[in-house]
């Protein structure tokens, strides 16, 4: 009846939980089940192992010239972590209470299993966390640490455990030595015999697939094969009776161990040291030999087992790395062969070795015919090869990069992206080629330019209509006085006796007032007008008076004052003054548009001029409106976006193409106080540059 209850009561508890909770749940006890099960598992174990292991035990305690459960402690803590402590704790409790053949008490084995525990979880540390072996065992490197860990861990663990029965009185003085040192080989061979077994097979058997053909027979063949080598060995060493030519004869077991580890590496190395070990205590059992004579064999077993699992370790190494570059190898091949950029491979001679088939669609022509040629018949031009060269040579925070021409099979030539890379040895050479073509991409740069240049027309079409009245005003002053001059001289000529030095100064004022039209109409006409981008080399004053010249007319109109601070001696730059001066007129109308929507007390627009730097020249224009408003500072260069009821927001993105065209860059600059600044730099014209720069 209580058990009704009680499992109905978790069946309600179990209803009312969050399904991610009973997956927790249920995950939390699995796991607490697998680790019971996983430790109940190991104690058994140890204990099988320890009584089998039990032979030629010294004082009739746990010292063995073979001592295998330390190797599954070890492999249990570097495999599961150190939640397994209890258990390493109890397994040696429980085997010094049951196995010894004297009696052992309780806390004396409770302290010998702590010192067992103690001295294997700090093995187990360092590999893991200090050393971070891999404990599948996957590097050389790997198994050379847990060897030599495993072994200065079995040697303080022998101190440590001797040391406690000495204390205990069951170990006299003089035979502690002996004791220790015959503990410290037990457990030394039996962790190098059967730890990394123990590792390496939990990762082969986790990945094990089995496939009955005729490469499983054959494996199951040579199998055999070596295992009969391993017991025709053990005949020559210990089946004739001369157990004194045995040390001498103990070195055949090498040449099966050292096949083994060849053949199948650290996985078969690891069960032959295994099968020799056990054969070899059965064999020296069997002979009824002394303790001293039981310990010199395991010392050479020792040897045996280190050598041929560190050779099954070179041998699964280089076997790994043999995979993964023929792995790599595969995936770069793929890769290349399916690349759409046409890469090739030249020797230290210009000649092409090796080209991909975009190579082949590049230039027309099949790889066979390509191999061999010269590098030069492909990239014309003078020596090619020795700018490549050059080129493969640069740093890796430099760009091997260069565009020029390639030539087809038919003659026609293209423009090409080449990269250049270099490998091989030093004084050998070899580079590797990417070629991209960039046809395309050279029409797409030219259609941008072309609308490009279409836009700014548009724009500046626009700002003349905007500055049409203030310029209609302007030309109406000089068009005034030439009326007013040329009635004046009408008048002098109907005289009788005219003043002639008065009608040529007449004369001289409708000249000076038409030209002063003439310039007006003649700038306004050059600025609206279409054309391809010329640069030129243009003293800095020059672009800025033009500009200043078109946009003081509409200034003076609404009482901003236009203040001018440039530089003394400012080189010439190399741009488009045209394009310039619309960067500029943009710049200094919305700065006039701005001052007067904000109704400002002062109304000035600056323009300053300045070197930034050695090959750049700055220029500012700041004025004295509201400023730029803060949610709208990073958007502002975006096309369609504008701070004017009726704009269309391309003068800044327009303003900003030009400016980069110029290899320059256009910001908005953060000031004290009111209104807003902009600057933007462009490039000093090289010799210039070069002049400036010499001492």
């Amino acid at each position: 009846m209580r058990a009704r209850m009680a499992e109905r009561a978790k069946t309600a508890i179990i209803a009312h939980m969050p399904g991610e909770a009973i997956r927790k749940a249920g995950a939390r006890a699995h796991r607490a089940r697998s680790a019971v099960a996983i430790s109940a598992g190991y104690v058994v174990l140890y204990l099988f192992l320890d009584r089998v292991s039990f032979i030629w035990a010294l004082h009739g305690i746990d010292i063995t010239p073979w001592n295998p459960p330390p190797a599954l402690t070890l492999a249990l803590l570097l495999m599961r972590g150190f939640g397994y402590l209890p258990a390493v704790i109890l397994a040696p409790l429980l085997s010094s209470q049951i196995l010894p053949l004297v009696s052992v008490p309780p806390l004396v084995g409770l302290v010998s299993a702590a010192v067992i525990a103690a001295g294997y979880a700090a093995a187990a540390g360092l590999l893991r966390h200090v050393f971070r072996i891999d404990v599948v065992l996957r590097r050389t490197r790997d198994l050379v640490l847990l060897i030599a860990v495993a072994v200065a861990a079995a040697g303080a663990v022998a101190l440590g455990f001797v040391g406690v029965y000495l204390l205990a009185g069951l170990i006299g003085p003089a035979d502690a030595a002996d004791a220790a040192v015959q503990l410290w080989i037990g457990d030394a061979i039996g962790i190098v015999v059967l730890t990394p077994l123990l590792l390496v097979a939990r990762d082969r058997l986790r990945h094990a697939r089995l496939a009955f053909g005729r490469a499983f027979w054959l494996g199951a063949a040579e199998t055999l094969a070596q295992m009969s080598s391993i017991g025709i060995s053990f005949v020559l060493v210990f089946g004739f009776n001369h157990q004194r030519y045995s040390f001498e004869l103990f070195y055949l077991l090498f040449l099966p161990v050292v096949w083994i580890a060849v053949r199948r590496g650290l996985g078969g190395a690891a069960w032959a040291v295994l099968v020799v070990q056990i054969a070899l205590i059965a064999a020296l059992n069997l002979q009824r030999n002394s303790a001293d004579t039981i310990r010199s064999f395991q010392l050479l077993m020792f040897t045996v087992a280190a050598t041929g699992l560190m050779l099954g370790a070179v041998v699964s190494e280089r076997h790994r790395v043999a995979r993964a570059l023929a792995e790599s190898q595969g995936r770069l091949a793929a890769m290349i062969e399916t690349a759409r950029d046409g890469v090739l491979t030249i020797d230290g001679r210009g000649r092409i070795e090796s080209v991909n088939p975009a190579v082949e669609r590049l230039f027309g022509l099949p790889g066979r015919l390509l191999a061999g040629c010269r590098v030069d018949d492909l990239l014309p031009g003078g020596r090619v090869f020795e700018r490549l060269a050059s080129m493969a040579r640069v740093p890796p925070t430099g760009s091997a990069r260069e565009e020029l021409d390639a030539r087809r099979a038919d003659g026609s030539l293209f423009p090409v992206e080449l990269t250049v890379g270099a490998f091989g040895e030093p004084g050998n050479e070899h580079y590797t080629l990417v070629l991209r073509d960039i046809a395309s991409r050279r029409e797409a740069e030219a259609s941008q330019r072309a609308h490009q240049s279409e836009l700014a027309h548009v724009s500046r079409l626009s700002l003349a209509g905007e500055m049409a009245s203030a310029l209609a005003h302007e030309l109406n002053q000089p068009l005034t006085a030439i009326a007013a001059c040329a009635r004046g001289c009408l008048r002098l000529l109907r005289q009788p006796g005219f003043d002639p030095p008065l009608m040529q100064e007449g004369v001289e004022q409708i000249v000076e007032q038409a030209e002063r039209a003439g310039d007006i109409i003649s700038r306004l006409r050059e600025f609206v007008a279409t054309g391809t981008t010329q640069r030129a080399v243009v003293p800095i004053e020059t672009i800025i008076d033009g500009a200043v010249a078109l946009a003081r007319i509409e200034a003076a109109q609404n009482g901003i004052e236009v203040v001018l601070r440039l530089a003394p001696d400012l080189p010439p730059v190399l741009a488009d003054r045209v394009q310039i001066e619309q960067v500029l007129l943009n710049l200094m109308r919305n700065g006039m548009e701005a001052i007067l929507s904000h109704a400002a007390a002062t109304r000035t627009l600056t323009i300053e001029g300045r070197r930034a730097s050695a090959q750049a020249i700055e220029i500012t224009v700041a004025d004295s409106g509201p400023g730029v408003p803060e949610e709208l500072a990073g958007q502002l260069f975006e096309p369609f976006v504008t701070t004017k009821p009726l704009g269309m927001g391309l003068g800044l993105s327009i303003s900003r193409s030009i400016v980069e065209a110029h290899d320059g860059r256009l910001r908005l600059v953060k000031r004290r106080g009111a209104g807003a600044a902009f600057a933007f730099e462009l490039p000093v014209h090289e010799a210039a540059a070069g002049i400036e720069a010499e001492p």
